[in-house]
């Protein structure tokens, strides 16, 4: 597996009627710990997903008794697998951690205990082997807000992370805010056993609860509060307005464009009793909103249908006192005179286009004759 020019990343066996499976862990050795690093599952986020969805396409319709025993096959043949000898090996393991492999919000739960000890080299300290099912993700206060959870109180942090370095605005900054950041503790981060489902301040008296912005926070479906529906329309804080209704926008997340981020409002808040008056309202604001488009289009049309009438009568004004034949030899001369303009655009130019001249004998030299169109005594 040390050479990168030869790996067996991908074994697919193909059956008569077209069928295929990957049946990688049959014929490699450590499938978990060192071909799966190679493999598309390990290489992006979304890798494990498309590959099972390229897969998926060369499945039987209806799989048989021996595919059932196949998949049983090689699903044990990867639980069989031993565990890794090298620490390189435990990076990103499936099924076993290292401490020191631990990313920047993951954390060992309280009560993990090790699975074994392995040491990176002769003379180098212990190192305990964790399962990965005891390694938990562990989020700030609000990034689990943000998630529709909330930090139960006095609850110890899973970890403190140190914050990230921001670079200096300019030369001219004061030096004592990076003392003040180094000092720092950082960030406090917790696991989802120390959080609890967030529940809103309810809605009273048809009040919808709202921060210090005149919004109200809805990131998740379950911030909803108790007594409030979410009206998702672009007409419906017009609606709610024109009923005398109180409502809040809704704050669903945020836009980044490079560091500036803008709050994404959608739709609105307001008390259940009111859902059927604010969508009433809103159905009759798209019809009036129609008909004015269609009184508009309507307008458009008599303006244009006015000037072509207006022109008619204009030419019938100015032939009023012409006679019919007299009308009939301008209108020829006019067409007489229309085809000669459309022929002269297309005649060819009479512009002299300028040429380099070629003589035949290449032995041809200026001196010879004199040079400069003169010729010599």
């Amino acid at each position: 597996m040390t050479d990168k020019e030869n790996l067996m990343s991908y074994v697919i066996a193909f059956e008569a009627d077209g069928s295929a499976k990957d049946v990688t862990r049959r014929y490699t050795k450590a499938y978990t710990s060192k071909t799966r690093r190679w493999r598309v599952e390990n290489a992006s986020e979304g890798g494990e997903r498309w590959w099972h969805k390229v897969m998926k396409s060369y499945q039987k319709i209806v799989p048989d008794v021996l595919d059932q025993i196949e998949d049983n096959e090689l699903v044990g043949v990867e639980a069989r697998e031993p565990m890794p000898r090298n620490v390189q090996d435990f990076k990103d393991h499936p099924i076993y951690a290292l401490e020191r492999h631990l990313r920047r919000h993951e954390v060992l739960i309280r009560d993990a205990k090790p699975s074994g000890t392995i040491s990176a080299g002769r003379g180098m300290p212990l190192e305990k082997i964790y399962r990965r099912r005891d390694v938990k993700i562990a989020r700030t206060v609000d990034k689990w807000y943000r998630m529709g959870r909330e930090v139960l109180p006095n609850e110890i942090p899973a970890k403190w992370v140190p914050k990230r370095a921001q670079p200096k605005k300019s030369r001219y900054d004061d030096d004592r805010e990076d003392e003040r950041e180094k000092d720092d503790a950082g960030m406090p981060i917790y696991t989802i056993d120390q959080t609890e489902q967030y529940e809103a301040p309810p809605v009273r008296d048809g009040k919808v609860p709202k921060n210090k912005f005149g919004n109200i926070d809805l990131y998740v479906p379950s911030m909803i509060p108790r007594g409030g529906v979410h009206i998702e329309h672009e007409q419906a804080s017009r609606a709610a307005y024109v009923l005398g209704v109180d409502y809040a926008p809704a704050l669903t997340g945020f836009s980044f464009k490079g560091r500036q981020g803008s709050a994404v409002l959608n739709g609105i808040v307001v008390a259940k009793e009111y859902e059927e008056a604010i969508r009433g309202a809103i159905e009759g604001l798209a019809n009036m909103e129609q008909e004015a488009e269609i009184e508009k289009r309507r307008q458009t049309v008599l303006r244009v249908w006015r000037k072509f009438i207006m022109g008619l009568r204009i030419r019938e004004r100015v032939w009023a006192g012409v006679g019919e034949d007299e009308r009939m030899e301008a209108e020829r001369e006019a067409e007489r005179e229309a085809g000669l303009d459309a022929e002269i655009e297309d005649a060819p130019s009479d512009v002299t286009e300028e040429f380099d001249m070629v003589t035949g004998d290449d032995d041809y030299n200026d001196e010879d004759y004199g040079g400069g169109g003169f010729l010599v005594d």
